[in-house]
């Protein structure tokens, strides 16, 4: 069984479907058997670096040399470059597929020491001008063109100069707009060309692609010329709408069914061990349409189109409709399980062949990771955070849905990276893409045979849907942590740390009902600090304050982990402690008494506090409660204290 591994950074792009069609079409036609892995990720440059960061973060997932070979579709977010100006997962794509010993194919853009498979930009956007320059007889021309690090943009402005050139036509830098590949970069050429020519127009604007086209279409409709009567306009790429909007735009077909069966039978080749050229070209194909005034394409042509986008609309309406029910259920959910079979049932109509959702375990730790310490207040949290660069060993097979099947919460950990012995069909495709908050990495979602939804531009929609779910639950139980977080700080004494009133009814009452219900005994000592007005009035009240810290220490150092310290009230303390007996109370009792010197040192207190003390110990069948408990240790204290004030009286 071969493994292909596909890098993808996707877009929603009519070519990006059109590859991934051919790739899955041409490896279930391979003689060996073959699964294709895709690693999917919808990073933009409009989008906020930290939200790229963690889109892109999925590229550390596989373990790259684990696969027979590597393709990578890359071209708009990587320019070759290995600098700052690229996230650090891009880098890490391309330098774990150079050091992965693997043969690797790039896509649309050519990278040293890989091959090269896509159309030659060069010729095709030459094919362009040429036609609008001999076979329209068109001379003076504006250039929308992409961003300047791009290699796609950077081919095809350099064949248009170099046409404009070699036929003495108008092609000074000041005829060109560089910016984007959106329409944005298109409404911004046209403002501002038309600025530089003092409102004069050009007899045809040429764009880089056809979001830019329909750009310029859109900014001239608005400014109140008519596209082809006043100029005339061509995209790249052929997408959807630039066949479907009026005007239809004359474009450049890339044919990318060709490009992904191209890519599997070069590297079919590069398997069996044949040379192959470095560059290996696709044909294009030139589609006129009303933007440069040609009639619409042939109507059995026509025909096709709309019957097939017609089909697309359909499922899309449907998955709509399905969607808008999912968003409905979403927040009513109130666990991972419900999210997920909600999930199953809006995408049943895609006709994928199973799912698989994977998640770090940390996020499931808020919450139920949350302990307070009994002996001093504090609160632990077990959770570390999610990472931001690759994947943590927490990682976690949570849902996985096949078809036919009912669904499993399995809850199985699988670590940083991508197994893929889980996903070991028959000429089969899985998608992976990611899952984050921003730039946190929160796990990742697979797609068993995509095509369906790659066609109908459902996998952002899916994986945002699902993203939105997850924050939105996890951020609930994120509150109910804070508010426990918060609790436990209202429930500690300022001054001792340990818990005051509200911590004894929280706390040591919650414990004690639970030792009696469990059949245990426990417990509870009155102490009373001695003579802290003494100290007051002679070393003064912060002395005081110190001295009752020394106190509150030495309970705190001395009680085992499962006991409750309260600061009953000013130089009071009270503790209950699960015990066996009175013995282990008296021992405890004099660690207590045995510890004050050295606190009082510890503190810098002039004179080592002592305590006097009462202790009762409550059967779980007594019929009290712990306020009783707490009145008859209190009246035993009391008692001792009366005894030792007695005895110092002369």
């Amino acid at each position: 069984m071969k493994k292909l591994l596909y890098i993808l950074n996707d877009c929603m792009r009519r070519f990006s479907y059109e590859r991934i069609a051919g790739l899955c079409q041409a490896v279930r036609r391979m003689d060996e058997p073959t699964n294709l892995y895709i690693i999917r990720t919808d990073g933009h440059s409009a989008f906020a670096p930290e939200h790229n960061h963690g889109e892109y973060n999925i590229f550390r997932l596989p373990n790259y040399g684990d696969f027979d070979g590597i393709l990578l579709d890359i071209n708009s977010i990587y320019n070759g470059k290995s600098d700052d100006s690229f996230s650090e997962s891009v880098l890490y794509a391309v330098r774990a597929a150079r050091a992965s010993g693997k043969p690797v194919i790039s896509i649309a853009n050519d990278l040293e020491d890989f091959y090269f498979v896509g159309i030659d930009n060069y010729a095709a956007m030459q094919s362009v001008i040429r036609h609008l320059h001999k076979a329209q007889g068109l001379a003076d021309f504006w250039f929308a063109m992409g961003p300047t690090d791009n290699f796609e943009a950077q081919r095809r402005a350099r064949a248009l100069m170099d046409y404009c050139r070699d036929n003495g036509l108008p092609c000074e830098e000041g005829r060109f707009y560089y910016e984007s590949f959106t329409m944005e970069c298109g409404a911004h050429a046209f403002e501002q060309l038309r600025a530089r020519f003092g409102g004069a127009l050009p007899q045809a604007v040429i764009c880089a692609n056809d979001r830019i086209a329909l750009g310029v279409c859109h900014a001239a409709e608005t400014a109140g010329y008519c596209i082809p009567r006043d100029f005339m306009v061509t995209g790249f790429d052929n997408d959807d709408a630039s066949s479907f909007l009026t005007p239809s735009i004359t474009s450049v077909d890339q044919l990318s069914w060709t490009t992904g069966e191209t890519c599997v039978d070069a590297m079919r080749r590069i398997w069996r061990g044949e040379a192959l050229p470095r560059r290996i070209y696709t044909p294009t194909e030139i589609v006129f349409r009303e933007s440069t005034g040609h009639s619409t394409q042939d109507q059995t042509h026509q025909r096709k189109q709309i019957a097939e986008y017609m089909n697309q609309n359909s499922i899309v309406s449907d998955f709509s409709y399905k969607l808008s029910a999912l968003q409905y259920r979403l927040p009513q959910c109130s666990s991972i399980e419900e999210i997920c079979l909600a999930f199953v049932q809006c995408v049943g109509i895609l006709n994928l062949k199973g799912m698989r959702l994977i998640l770090d375990s940390t996020l499931f730790e808020y919450g139920r990771a949350i302990q307070i310490q009994n002996h001093d207040g504090t609160l632990w949290e077990s959770a570390d955070g999610l990472p931001t660069c690759g994947y943590s060993d927490t990682m976690e097979l949570v849902f996985s849905w096949d078809a036919g099947k009912a669904a499993q919460f399995t809850r199985q950990r699988i670590g940083s990276h991508l197994e893929t012995s889980r996903y070991a069909g028959d000429r089969e495709n899985y998608l992976f893409a990611p899952l984050h908050f921003m730039e946190y990495t929160v796990g990742y979602f697979c797609i068993w045979d995509c095509v369906e939804m790659v066609r109908i531009h459902a996998v952002s929609t899916i994986v945002n849907a699902l993203t939105v779910a997850l924050r939105n639950f996890f951020t609930r139980k994120n509150l109910t942590y804070v508010n426990r977080v918060l609790s436990g700080i209202s429930m500690k004494d300022d001054l001792t740390g340990l818990y005051n009133r509200l911590g004894y009814h929280n706390v040591a009452c919650p414990l004690f009902r639970r030792l009696c219900e469990s059949g245990g005994r426990s417990g509870i000592l009155f102490i009373d600090m001695d003579r802290l007005k003494y100290i007051n009035d002679n070393y003064g009240h912060a002395h005081g304050d110190r001295a009752i810290q020394c106190v509150a220490n030495a309970i705190s150092h001395c009680i085992p982990e499962n006991a409750v310290p309260i600061r009953y009230g000013g130089d009071e303390f009270m503790v209950l402690l699960p015990t066996e007996g009175e013995e282990p109370v008296r021992k405890l009792l004099a660690a207590i008494s045995a510890a004050l010197p050295g606190e009082a040192k510890a503190l810098g207190v002039p004179v080592a506090p002592e305590v006097s003390v009462g202790f009762v110990l409550a059967s779980p069948d007594g019929g009290k409660s712990l306020d009783e408990y707490v009145a008859e240790a209190d009246a035993l204290m009391y008692r001792t204290k009366k005894e030792k004030k007695a005895s110092r009286t002369p």
